[in-house]
């Protein structure tokens, strides 16, 4: 909207300028006098100084778009660069340990989860900055994020880095927007299906040692009588 009304305004400047020749004819008086040809050439020069302005104010504004689409190209690059070294590190435990300790007891699948759950955030941080993403449909694909066990997790652990990393004011809106999200989703509730399943085992596990008794107890008793048997024998 800025460039275009830029654009519109230079082009009403120009019309205006154009159109001065005939605008002129409405003053009286002869045309051929040096002071009105003089008036003529001094109202053409505070055009042209205006036009030169606007050109000016044209060129740095193109300079600051052209900046701000590098800084943009280039943050881009730098992510996608990262977004390749987290997919080598998901797929190579070793070069997972380059980004830093992993626990022992660390869960593999949970810690890819993080690590995809972070490409995603920041695709959606980019698309937020560049006004590619609106607010509302972020705060939509957010709460459903955050509505599953990995999104929670991952802010959870990433939340004060991330916020207190923000480096632009539109950066800083875009970590306010999930946080108030991750507030706002409703927690997932517990899986009874991995409940159920542990006491299952566990009952199986019960019922298996109670019937396995009986049959311990009937092995002892007959090594018990062969040796008693063989005892006997023995001594005959």
């Amino acid at each position: 909207m800025r460039t275009f009304s830029l654009c519109l305004i230079t082009l009403v400047v120009i019309a205006l300028i154009g159109a001065s020749p005939w605008a002129l004819r409405a003053f009286g008086g002869p045309t051929g006098r040096w002071e009105r040809l003089s008036f003529i050439g001094q109202t053409y020069g505070a055009a042209s100084a205006l036009l030169a302005a606007l050109a000016l104010i044209g060129i740095a504004a193109t300079l600051i778009f052209q900046a701000h689409d590098t800084r943009i190209a280039r943050e881009e690059a730098r992510r996608i660069a990262i977004a390749d070294l987290l997919k080598m590190a998901m797929d190579d435990p070793a070069l997972d340990e380059a980004w830093g300790p992993v626990p022992a007891d660390a869960d593999r699948r949970a810690r890819r989860q993080l690590m995809y759950i972070n490409m995603i955030i920041s695709e959606w941080q980019m698309s937020f900055e560049t006004k590619a993403l609106p607010e509302k449909r972020l705060r939509a694909v957010s709460r459903e994020m955050f509505s599953g066990r990995p999104g929670r997790a991952f802010w959870e652990e990433a939340r004060q880095v991330r916020m207190g990393t923000a480096g632009s004011k539109r950066g800083r809106r875009f970590h306010e927007i999930l946080d108030e999200e991750y507030r706002l989703a409703p927690v997932p509730p517990v899986e009874p299906r991995r409940t159920r399943r542990r006491w299952v085992v566990l009952g199986g596990s019960v019922a298996g040692v109670a019937a396995m008794g009986p049959l311990l107890r009937w092995v002892l008793a007959r090594r018990r009588s062969a040796r008693q048997g063989n005892r006997r024998r023995r001594s005959r």
